[in-house]
């Protein structure tokens, strides 16, 4: 039997730090701030999944846009 492939990457992203994951058939980023400053998402908006690895970053980014952008919205 063999185990699935789990691909991991890390990027930075306005001061936010974004673990990819690809844990087959599907891709999770988690979302940590890394600045001091910055305002923290709540637990339950941490993490980004989806079927397809760019659209899942890119989902990943627009949160943390809102964030910084709206915080009261979060």
């Amino acid at each position: 039997m063999t185990e699935p492939s789990i691909r991991r990457e890390a990027a930075e992203y306005r001061g936010y730090s974004l673990q990819v994951t690809f844990d087959p058939p599907q891709w999770q980023v988690v979302i940590a701030a890394l600045v001091i400053d910055r305002p923290q998402l709540p637990a339950g908006k941490q993490t980004v999944k989806g079927w397809d690895e760019d659209e899942t970053v890119k989902r990943a980014k627009m949160r943390i846009d809102l964030l910084i952008e709206s915080p009261s919205l979060n």
